[in-house]
């Protein structure tokens, strides 16, 4: 008789998932936040196996469940028990909620009753005994009759009156209406709403609510998690017009002249030596040599400089504006009205504001947030009124997003904001005027760029990417119709040589281009937004969209650091030392054994937990939510935000940011290089305590967009080459001379004694 060996059968998914739900419903009350964390992963890895064939790019667990709802059928209640249950694991994850069992096993019912629909595998009994009779219930929250400052939706469908919309932080029976294209109040994104696509993330700004329940937004901020540039979204405001496609073109462009560029970040180390002076005047001289120190390789390749009347021109215009920033340091901060303090300023302090969905980087604030200064070496506008200089369309857009961002993030009032202008060429300090119509249009501007790259990455098609590009054209971007010598001098060549390369190009070089653009998009937007495709929070948006048990788990962030040395203020090795502080937590603030804030002072009262329940809860969240012993992933080199971090709810959005790279990383200490000097010690309080987190830049994704345009300019034969067209040649020139070389050097071994 011949024995068979049978190998066990794999557990289908249904059942691993039931033997999950089985464990959590067993867990002892002291794990019951584990067992929410881990409902929370497996409804994770269901909605992403239920889209792993789909090309929407959705990273918001909200989004998932209501895509995957609308292909299966799930009913408008079967939805609402699963957005409970998000809202829920939500809150507890957050530590904004205690957990208990009645939620618990009603929100694994909710789960165990999904599986059963989606994967059409019976509850095993031994679950089903566990889970509650009563249906689960869950709490329908109307929208209050007020004004919301911000809201999180995802929109579903829209007609000719209202935006159809689901809310991600409450369940609701129904969408809500929204409002749109309501004169002085929202008409500025018309064109955003009409490309809205189903399951798209919304956040909605200033909205005031009627009785009836509907939404009027000021705002409508498209896909809020893509961070664009301020200063990059502002420069697609030319003389010509602000068609989206002038950000795609300056993102391709390589920089043609770099002097102007060099001639700002000097004048920006001049703002740096004046505000931090010690006396009343500065050796220009002095400052020079740090310049040279600072960008040896940068004035050495500049080839302005190379023809000997614009180099002097260059350096004649250094001292001019080393002068101009001196006057204004010295005598224009203390006139009247201007209330600027330098020696309570913070310099290049960086915000990430999620609301807008826009990052930038100042140049000059004072700490407390009053005033602030972005500088500018170049011209303004010297035509539009005689004899009167105004500032540019360019520099007024940023000013403004500058103050939308500290009103979104930092909760300060754009209207008690003192916003300035500094051209050190005149030398004009210009106060900017807040116009919110204004930051509305060019929001609306910045949602149809994000709509553009969520097409181009999400059709992956040479045919739709060919269709986007050609937009970049004269006749498209010259919205206010100019004519005359300085439009087709100055202006126009720059558009047409972008179209005119790419129309000299093969239809097999058209297709490479096509082809590296879409992937260099695609790897764009997921290294923002994240990836559908991995499990966990993944991308820049993992700053705000991640738990701190997330974060903590994937070893993405490192907390409670101490500041044990501040050389931040030194002028070639700026950097901060950290070691770890050991403290005990409860509720949202960082408690003593006094129940005492020890970074606040504050004693705890209302809903902190005080006394005997702080101990209790103690153990249970340092063996659930702490993670403390999970491994940082972080090592030397890392690019790093860092922020203080007092409470739970302190994060990048809220927070100041510093950015830099981690010098040294041991088990007791980390070594921070700061990529700015700080030389005001209160801008980094030693008492505070601080978080690093990883940080994304787009430089990299710029120097390849801009490799894309070298392609474009190259000659044929080198086209060519890279697309295997030709063998490559060999200059065979000096063949004959290094077979001679050769032969003597063989000679001269023969005759070495």
């Amino acid at each position: 008789m011949k024995l068979e060996m049978k190998l066990p059968c794999p557990k289908s998914e249904a059942i691993e998932s039931y033997e999950i739900l089985l464990a959590v419903c067993r867990a002892e009350d002291a794990y019951l936040a584990v067992g929410y964390k881990q409902m929370r992963d497996l409804l994770e890895r269901i909605c992403r196996a239920q889209m792993q064939n789909e090309s929407l790019q959705m990273t918001d667990l909200s989004a998932r469940i209501s895509f995957v709802a609308a292909k299966v059928g799930l009913s408008v209640a079967e939805q609402n028990r699963l957005h409970t249950f998000r809202l829920t694991s939500n809150a507890i994850l957050k530590r904004q909620q205690e957990p208990n069992r009645e939620q618990l096993l009603r929100d694994a019912k909710t789960l165990a009753f999904f599986i059963r629909k989606l994967l059409e595998e019976d509850i095993p009994l031994e679950l089903y005994r566990l889970l509650p009779r009563a249906d689960a219930t869950y709490l329908v929250a109307p929208p209050a009759r007020e004004r919301v400052q911000r809201m999180r939706v995802c929109f579903q469908y829209a007609d000719e009156q209202y935006l159809y919309v689901t809310p991600l932080d409450e369940v609701s029976e129904k969408p809500y209406l929204v409002r749109y294209n309501i004169p002085q109040i929202n008409e500025e994104f018309a064109e955003t709403c009409k490309l809205l696509w189903r399951h798209a993330q919304v956040n909605l700004l200033d909205v005031a609510v009627d009785e009836a329940g509907i939404l009027t937004p000021s705002f409508i901020v498209l896909e809020p998690d893509y961070l664009l540039d301020i200063s990059s979204l502002a420069e697609c405001f030319r003389d010509y017009g602000h068609h989206p496609a002038n950000y795609f073109l300056s993102r391709l462009q390589p920089i043609e002249n770099a002097r102007p560029l060099l001639l700002g970040n000097i004048a920006n180390l001049f703002l740096d030596e004046w505000i931090h002076a010690k006396s009343e005047d500065i050796d220009y001289r002095t400052c020079m040599q740090k310049a040279f120190r600072r960008y040896p390789i940068e004035l050495a390749a500049c080839s302005d400089l190379r023809d000997k009347e614009k180099e002097r021109q260059f350096f004649e215009d250094c001292k001019l504006h080393f002068d101009h920033i001196r006057e204004t340091v010295n005598d224009t901060f203390h006139a009247a009205g201007y209330e600027l303090d330098k020696t309570d300023a913070v310099l290049e302090p960086s915000y990430i504001c999620e609301a807008l969905g826009l990052q930038g980087r100042l140049d000059y604030m004072q700490r407390d947030m009053s005033s602030f200064i972005e500088m500018k070496s170049g011209k303004a506008d010297e035509y539009a009124i005689r004899g009167k200089v105004e500032p540019k369309e360019n520099n007024k857009v940023q000013m403004l997003l500058y103050q939308a961002v500290l009103q979104y993030s930092m909760g300060m009032d754009h209207r008690k904001v003192k916003a300035y202008l500094l051209y050190t060429r005149y030398p004009l300090l210009y106060p900017s005027r807040p116009s919110w119509a204004m930051v509305r249009r060019v929001i609306d501007l910045r949602n149809r760029i994000v709509a553009d790259e969520y097409g181009v990455q999400l059709r992956n098609s040479l045919e739709y990417t060919a269709q986007k590009l050609e937009e970049i054209n004269a006749s498209t971007l010259n919205e206010r119709g100019l004519k005359g010598r300085f439009w087709e001098t100055y202006l126009r060549p720059s558009i047409d040589n972008f179209q005119s390369k790419l129309k000299a190009l093969s239809p097999l070089e058209k297709n490479y281009f096509y082809a590296v653009y879409n992937f260099i998009t695609k790897e764009l937007y997921t290294s923002k937004s994240g990836d559908v495709d991995y499990e966990g929070r993944t991308g820049a948006a993992s700053l705000w969209l991640s738990t701190l048990a997330e974060k903590c788990e994937a070893g993405e962030i490192i907390y409670d650091l101490k500041i044990k040395e501040n050389h931040a203020a030194d002028e070639h090795k700026a950097g901060l030392t950290f070691s770890f502080f050991k403290k005990e937590k409860a509720g949202e603030t960082l408690l003593n054994e006094a129940g005492v804030n020890d970074i606040t002072g504050d004693k705890a009262i209302g809903n902190d937990i005080t006394g005997n329940e702080a101990s209790a809860s103690k153990s249970v969240r340092s063996e659930t939510l702490e993670t403390e012993t999970s491994l940082p992933n972080f090592r030397q080199g890392d690019a790093i935000i860092l922020y203080e971090r007092n409470r739970d709810t302190d994060n990048v959005t809220n927070k100041m940011v510093f950015k830099g790279n981690i010098e040294y990383l041991t088990e007791n200490e980390i070594g921070i290089r700061l990529r700015a000097t700080q030389q005001n010690p209160s801008v980094l309080p030693a008492e505070s305590l601080y978080a690093i987190e990883h940080d994304t830049m787009d430089t990299t994704f710029r120097s390849m967009y801009q490799g894309l345009y070298i392609y474009l300019s190259a000659r044929k034969e080198r086209r060519d080459l890279l697309l295997s067209q030709r063998p490559p040649r060999f200059d065979e020139s000096l063949d004959s001379m290094i077979s001679f070389l050769s032969d003597l050097r063989e000679q001269a071994k023969l005759h070495v004694p």
